[in-house]
């Protein structure tokens, strides 16, 4: 049985891996939630570590290292759309740059890493962009800039590795795309341009970001390696349809405000002005970049890693949503 050392292991991909494939590998997470780090030990058996990957002390490394783990999946990171640079830099360069000192001196012998599309982010409608698409001169936020680097320093690395770009994961816990949309529609309704009719999205189940993890773990493709992959649903809605879906389905109406995407980018940037100036560290209502992910279609192309890595989306956006309401409702 390989041994797998997860970093993230409290959000809602680490625990969807731990859940779906306890059975498969011996799971070392590593997380700083302890009361659900528990919960996991108790439930699927596996050995918890509560650290934090920015913080690691000498003698954390060498307990990482110890374990002696077959391959790291590097799922850890800070994703909110605001906050100070150094949030980001310590969460997703330093913690990426302490992880692969551990998989150096351990020797693994795959080093997956979970990126994020945001990256590719121009502010601009983009149809099926390929993993070779020009990344912007100016990240939008610190969250893609941080990401960014992350991968860079992957890359530059001489441990056989794999990137893995899912967009907007969603699932049973989701705290980051789900919630906050039902969040906005009951305080009043989501600001939504053409209602969200002509904003054609990708979002990915997160059953599905774990397949194409064990997928990038098992394969023996040489071609495969050294990658990136972007990793979606394989389902491009539109915004509006996948409202209307998961409202019918929690039962509740859809309250959406129709607003011109110019003057929802624009008061974007003023809330974003406000804050700075405030200096506040509180996110704002609205940013330039959710105004534009709201006002958008970007869609993402995934035949490179069913090209590559057999990659075959297990459940469907349905799926995903359902399970999302079953768990909001229990």
């Amino acid at each position: 049985m390989k041994k797998i050392l997860l970093t993230g292991v409290t959000g809602l991909l680490g625990r969807q891996f731990v859940a779906d494939l306890a059975q498969k590998y011996e799971i070392y997470g590593i997380g700083r939630n302890q009361t659900i780090g528990q919960q996991l030990v108790e439930q699927y058996g596996i050995t918890f570590l509560p650290m934090d990957l920015a913080q690691l002390s000498s003698a954390q490394i060498q307990t990482l290292v110890d374990i002696a783990p077959d391959a790291i999946v590097h799922g850890a990171a800070r994703s909110e759309y605001w906050g100070p640079k150094e949030w980001f830099y310590e969460a997703n360069v330093v913690g990426t740059a302490n992880m692969l000192k551990v998989a150096d001196l351990a020797q693994v012998k795959r080093f997956i890493q979970i990126s994020s599309p945001s990256v590719y982010f121009h502010y601009e409608t983009a149809h099926m962009i390929t993993e070779d698409y020009p990344l912007p001169k100016k990240f939008a936020n610190y969250y893609a800039q941080t990401k960014a680097k992350a991968d860079q320093l992957v890359m530059a690395n001489p441990i056989p590795y794999i990137i893995i770009r899912p967009r907007a994961i969603f699932g049973p816990n989701d705290e980051m795309i789900l919630k906050p949309l039902l969040d906005r529609n009951a305080q009043g309704g989501i600001p939504l341009p053409n209602y969200g009719k002509s904003q054609w999205i990708d979002v990915t189940n997160v059953s599905n970001v774990v397949e194409s993890i064990r997928l990038a773990l098992e394969t023996n493709n040489p071609a495969a390696l050294n990658q990136i992959y972007n990793i979606t649903d394989g389902q491009p809605r539109n915004m509006h349809e996948i409202l209307v879906y998961l409202t019918n389905r929690l039962n509740v109406p859809l309250k959406i405000k129709p607003i011109p995407f110019g003057l929802l980018f624009t008061a974007g940037a003023l809330d974003e002005a406000i804050h700075r100036m405030i200096a506040t560290r509180k996110a704002p209502q609205i940013t330039r970049y959710v105004a534009s992910v709201l006002g958008h279609t970007q869609t993402l192309s995934i035949n490179k890693a069913q090209e590559l890595l057999n990659y075959q989306p297990i459940k469907t956006t349905n799926q995903g949503i359902q399970e999302f309401v079953d768990a909001q409702q229990n």
